[in-house]
């Protein structure tokens, strides 16, 4: 998961840490690290990173990088617009809005992990 801010990053984690291994990533070096590292069956990623969006870039730029090298990877994106359509064709494989519902965010993982079987 590579969530700037702490308060998603805690929600996710204790959604998800019953079922699956959940990563944190701190940075984008750190994310591309535990990606070589772990090689997760789905990355959760947030539209907004500070440290690309300082340089005119959102998280469409990091999941065109990291789709280039891990073509199996799912990508679900998370995000506070509703530009599902943009997003899509730029590699996510799924979208998830904020508020985030720890339902609809373990429906949606469960499916990605599963469509890597």
């Amino acid at each position: 998961m590579l969530n700037e801010d702490l308060g998603t990053q805690m929600q996710i984690y204790l959604a998800l840490c019953d079922a699956y291994k959940v990563e944190i990533a701190e940075n984008v070096e750190s994310a591309m690290y535990l990606l070589r590292k772990t090689k997760p069956e789905v990355l959760l990623l947030d539209y907004n990173l500070d440290q690309f969006t300082a340089n005119g870039k959102t998280g469409i730029d990091f999941i065109k990088k990291v789709k280039k090298k891990y073509t199996d990877l799912k990508v679900m994106m998370i995000m506070d617009n509703n530009d599902q359509v943009q997003i899509q064709e730029h590699g996510a494989d799924e979208v998830l809005y904020k508020p985030i519902r720890n339902k609809n965010l373990i429906l949606n993982v469960k499916k990605l992990a599963g469509a890597t079987a």
